[in-house]
């Protein structure tokens, strides 16, 4: 065991399935390390999948109450997922540590202990290489980790599997053995006891190199949000409250990685635990290098992420509410939207009314030389964002002559009478 990283006043949970590591890191608890916490308890998950589950689960209980260990244990069902052909391994990990979380908080708990060993560590950089899972985070198991209110916490993760049984022989620690850990239908199974066992054999190949790959891949990480974080610095910008503009050119010179990194960064403005894919990543990428002009590449109920010509926005995500048109009489301040608009007296010397509208079909505006321009291809020229357009301001007659289209266009006759100024985006959050 390492040195323990946790108080002599805390409260240490350890997590115990009656396997040969759970078992030894609490007897280690027990005797050489019992002076280094204030108080003890045990959990232990009843997956039900086995016939040995209940001696397994009646031993522990005995085991605890002789010793005054405090023991909950939680049955889990796991029919209805072994019926559906999903992932027992996978969905018996959520579960449990959604009761470990919830037990933590009932328990008032400083840390909760787990008896992953070095085996373990090879065998998950070693799945996570051959998966794919190799670009948005570390390859191996974290020593000690932060849970909210708790640390997890790892003490046997640099012990090797030959240590943990030495000591099992050495102090005559009762355990059970796991049948289904034999059995090579489950990936992590096959890489534990068929595919790292064969390079082992092999004495030209050495598994604990992946231990120092994890150290160089933690380290290339590093740099990468180093870099993704000078890049945000140097040309990211933020407008209109919690809207971020990336510009397109120098964010395609990035490599992959710092591409993910920033983009990960980023999004992390609007929730705790970015989802976005590698893959999805990916298209996102393709999209930005071409030549699209806009183009929407991810709405969530969260955020939204668009190429609006030369830049990346990504926004919070809004209600999509068209303003109401409006009729005014007089001179005055009236809002429409995020925009505010102002219109003087001398406009309403020569009409007695105004419309204040969004664009309609067949819109269109008279240019200084005489001739018309259709109001979309104005908006088009003024780069104005897809979703803004649907949004601006128009102020027309009630002949339908158009005097301002939002801050691209001012009649020429009027241009001194009409002011719009845009106020932004989070003006609708209030």
């Amino acid at each position: 065991m390492m040195k323990p990283c946790w108080r002599t006043t805390d409260h240490i949970v350890i997590a115990v399935s009656t396997g040969i590591d759970s078992m030894v890191l609490l007897h280690q608890l027990l005797t050489q390390y019992a002076d280094t916490y204030d108080q003890l308890t045990c959990l232990h998950v009843h997956h039900g999948l086995r016939e040995a589950s209940d001696n397994e689960a009646q031993f522990l209980q005995t085991y605890c109450q002789e010793r005054n260990i405090p023991l909950h244990i939680h049955h889990l069902d796991l029919t209805s997922i072994a019926e559906a052909g999903r992932s027992i391994q996978n969905e018996a990990r959520r579960l449990r540590y959604t009761w470990f979380d919830k037990m933590m908080y009932n328990l008032q708990a400083d840390c909760l202990l787990t008896a992953h060993h070095q085996g373990d560590q090879l065998e998950t950089i070693f799945y996570r290489i051959f998966t794919g899972r190799v670009d948005r985070g570390p390859l191996g198991i974290q020593t000690c980790e932060s849970r909210g209110l708790y640390r997890l916490i790892r003490p046997l993760l640099t012990t090797t599997k030959e240590q943990i049984r030495t000591y099992q022989q050495q102090h005559t620690v009762p355990y059970f053995e796991d049948e289904s850990n034999t059995s090579n239908a489950y990936v992590r199974n096959d890489i534990r006891n068929r595919l790292l066992p064969d390079i082992e054999q092999n004495p030209q190949l050495q598994g604990q190199q992946l231990l120092k790959l994890m150290d160089v891949h933690a380290e290339a990480l590093t740099l990468f949000k180093q870099r993704a974080q000078q890049f945000i610095e140097q040309e990211v910008r933020q407008k209109h409250g919690n809207q971020w503009y990336i510009p397109r050119k120098p964010f395609n010179q990035l490599s992959p990685h710092v591409k993910m990194k920033v983009l990960d960064i980023m999004l992390a403005h609007f929730e705790s635990v970015v989802t976005v894919s590698e893959r999805t990543y990916q298209d996102w990428f393709v999209k930005i290098c071409s030549d699209v002009a806009q183009s929407t590449l991810m709405h969530t109920n969260k955020w939204h992420v668009d190429i609006v010509y030369d830049k990346l926005v990504i926004a919070p995500a809004m209600k999509e509410t068209i303003p109401t048109q409006q009729v005014v009489t007089m001179a005055g301040i009236y809002r429409f939207g995020a925009y505010r608009i102002e219109i003087a007296e001398h406009v309403f010397r020569s009409h007695e009314m105004l419309h204040i509208r969004t664009r309609q079909t067949g819109d269109r505006i008279m240019l200084a030389n005489g001739q018309h321009k259709k109001v979309t291809r104005l908006m088009i020229d003024h780069k104005v964002p897809q979703g803004e357009r649907l949004h601006m301001p128009i102020i027309s007659t009630a002949n339908g002559d158009i005097l301002a289209v939002g801050t691209c266009y001012h009649h020429m006759t009027y241009e001194q009478y009409i002011h719009i100024q845009y106020l932004g985006d989070d003006i609708n959050e209030k």
